[in-house]
């Protein structure tokens, strides 16, 4: 039940015995409708006050709907919903809208004229056809929002399954644009495709060639060359370095070289290191190889 002042649409009052058979489905089908609706196994909670919970039912709805049948009409403690109910009517407007539950006219005047006096719904119609009767009444916005079928789909429930069936189905619309999409992305970092092309790789056969933004490459006839979110990507380990000394004029005395020591890292080339010392020359084959794989 709400708590911030905004009253609820409809206060449901009725005898548990009807519950099953009437209450319980017109209950389901108004809160599909969108009526905020106070009925006791939505609004209680384990340790409630049942006589303070149904007072402030009675207090903070809009409108009252005491389904009146045999089982109702005998028990004491709906005729106190009922009693709550009329204390509102006599200084508001008209708050209570009888249902009429098995019961015949004469029943009802018996148990409490001015109930009888007023038009009720008849419940022989159907706890739906019931809902949406009382929707005209409670939530006239909603009613004069949507045509009749559909309000009809909202009571029983079908627009909901139907909508249900619409969000699986774009789900799996979605799902087949991402696997089209991952067409173009790096398996491994979803990097972008930014080459594909068809080469030759022998005088009568050709191959797709791809190549993506995080430098992973694939097809064209050649081993592939790995993305650096490959758990196989070489480490720097993988790789055995060799210098050369030149006594040439220059101001690089010093070349490294990285020749990969494992398939995969054959697969990732080195750039050559230069420089005037032998130091020099290996850290900028670290450099290359920390920028190929991608770690700074």
């Amino acid at each position: 039940m709400q708590t911030d002042g905004t009253k609820l649409d409809v206060f449901i009052s009725h005898a548990y015995e009807d519950k099953e058979t009437f209450v319980r489905p017109l209950a389901v089908a108004l809160r599909q409708l969108g009526v905020n609706v106070w009925y006791d196994e939505f609004s209680l909670r384990p340790g409630d006050s049942l006589s303070r919970s149904i007072d402030k039912g009675i207090a903070g709805s809009r409108y009252g709907l005491v389904v009146v049948s045999r089982h109702f009409i005998a028990k004491p403690w709906p005729e106190y919903e009922l009693r709550g109910l009329v204390a509102r009517e006599i200084g508001e407007d008209r708050v209570i809208i009888p249902i009429w539950y098995g019961v015949t006219r004469q029943q009802v005047l018996d148990f409490s004229p001015s109930l009888a006096d007023k038009i009720a719904l008849m419940a022989d119609e159907g706890a739906q056809e019931i809902a949406i009767k009382a929707l005209r009444e409670v939530r006239p916005d909603i009613y004069a929002e949507h045509p009749r079928n559909f309000l009809e789909k909202l009571a029983s429930g079908q627009a909901l399954h139907e909508l249900q069936g619409q969000i699986e189905q774009t789900q799996e619309e979605l799902e087949g644009v991402r696997q089209e999409l991952g067409q173009y992305r790096c398996p491994h970092c979803d990097a972008e495709l930014v080459v594909r092309t068809e080469v030759d790789v022998t005088p009568n056969d050709s191959d797709l060639f791809e190549a993506f933004a995080c430098g992973h490459e694939r097809g064209g006839g050649s081993l592939d060359r790995p993305c650096p979110k490959d758990p196989h990507f070489p480490k720097f380990e993988d790789y055995v370095l060799k210098f050369q000394y030149t006594e040439k004029e220059s101001r690089y005395k010093w070349s490294c070289f990285a020749f990969g020591r494992t398939a995969m890292a054959r697969r990732v080339d080195l750039t050559r290191g230069l420089g005037e010392t032998k130091e020099q020359a290996e850290q900028m084959v670290r450099e290359a190889y920390e920028r190929t794989a991608r770690k700074k």
